[in-house]
């Protein structure tokens, strides 16, 4: 390997391979943007040189905007034999988290355009809308363990915005669950891009309000799936496979939904997996009128009160992946340390595989710690915690 010194490193440089502080110890993945916080670390532990077999990928040209990120604390990434798998499931996280948030944003700034568009009823290339969807199931199809990164994602921007982002990699989570095709998937997500169109046309004076809607102003947000559904169809004239979606994703398994109280598999499969998508994404995401709940009363609510409103069978699907203390939830363990869910058991839903943050006295971790609480039977989850608070010192 050869050597680097610490003083020609600037932020927003990234490599094409690892960088490392000596043999052993990870500094930095490939491909990942070094930040400010990363050359202070470094200045910090009194580190003048890291080592690479990698060259110069690129330097980013707005280094202010890379933020601080958890892993930027790491200084050993060295963990037992048998926790190897899942270090590798942390370094492949880790590796794309920049092209997943560069994934997202891109998302956000799309679903924004055509809506405010819509809004204004303004004409809008729908091109875009397919190749985002494109990009988003090719994505979603290469990699795992993603709700890591989605429940890490602090996106600033109007609560809708992200909330359909964040459903639709759900929604596509699900999909590729159940083994959909590539041109299954990319309709998915296309569908779920737009299903939230309507509420476009839903005054602010309502949609945002904080108090309880009256009658008359409920109604009017019932209102919005026929009116997104009008929109799609007729106005920008895309096929009803893809508008569906926004008429029926407030439609319940058990009939007991709007706006045409159909039930069961008269749902089409889309809109029954958008439902449990936009569902958990709206639990964990403050409105204006309510706080989000922590992803695990989310996932609690979905399978025991709000039974009668999904699949079944999607659901169990998707709490296999995501794990009833969801993937990139944070925990508090009953030997005091907290952590972060890394994967899910499908098996046993209640002892997921954990990545260690702080020790048992509340203190940020330097190295990689695991623990896999199937292998660690005398350790449980003692309770959820929310992760923006459990970080904020970071």
């Amino acid at each position: 390997m050869k050597k680097l010194n610490v003083s020609e490193l600037k932020p927003g440089m990234r490599f094409t391979k690892p960088v490392y502080l000596d043999k052993e110890n990870l500094f930095i993945t490939s491909n990942t943007p070094i930040t400010d916080s990363d050359l202070e670390r470094l200045k910090r532990f009194g580190i003048t040189e890291v080592l690479t077999h990698g060259d110069i990928l690129v330097i980013d040209v707005d280094p202010e905007r890379l933020e601080t990120q958890l892993e930027d604390f790491i200084i050993s990434t060295i963990v037992d034999e048998d926790l190897l798998p899942l270090k590798g499931i942390y370094d492949n996280l880790n590796r794309i988290k920049v092209q997943f948030s560069n994934l997202y944003k891109n998302t956000f700034a799309l679903v924004q355009d055509v809506y405010r568009k819509v809004a204004d009823d303004k004409v809008f290339d729908f091109g875009p809308v397919r190749e985002q969807g494109e990009a988003l199931s090719d994505f979603v199809r290469t990699h795992n363990n993603l709700s890591y990164l989605i429940l890490g994602m602090n996106n600033p921007g109007y609560y809708l915005y992200n909330q359909i982002t964040t459903s639709t990699f759900y929604a596509l989570i699900i999909g590729k669950l159940l083994d959909f095709s590539r041109p299954k998937m990319v309709d998915l997500a296309i569908s779920c891009l737009v299903a939230d169109v309507g509420m476009t046309k839903v005054p602010a004076t309502i949609s945002e309000k904080t108090d309880q809607l009256t009658d008359e102003e409920y109604k009017s947000i019932l209102k919005h799936t026929i009116i997104g559904y009008q929109v799609l169809t007729q106005r920008v004239k895309i096929k009803n496979s893809l508008a569906v979606v926004a008429l029926q994703h407030h439609e319940r398994f058990d009939g007991k939904g709007y706006p045409q109280k159909i039930a069961a598999t008269a749902i089409e499969e889309n809109a029954r997996i958008y439902a449990i998508a936009d569902n958990f994404s709206a639990l964990i995401t403050n409105r204006p009128h309510r706080q989000r709940v922590l992803p695990h009363e989310a996932i609690k609510s979905m399978i025991s009160m709000d039974v009668g409103k999904f699949d079944l069978k999607i659901v169990r699907t998707f709490l296999n992946q995501v794990s009833l203390y969801p993937v990139g939830s944070c925990v508090e363990l009953s030997d005091k340390r907290v952590g972060i869910v890394l994967a899910a058991n499908a098996d046993k839903p209640l002892r997921p595989s954990i990545r260690i943050i702080k020790d048992e006295y509340g203190t940020f971790v330097r190295n990689l710690v695991l623990v896999d609480l199937v292998k660690e039977n005398h350790l449980f989850i003692v309770k959820a915690l929310d992760l923006q608070e459990a970080t904020a010192n970071s």
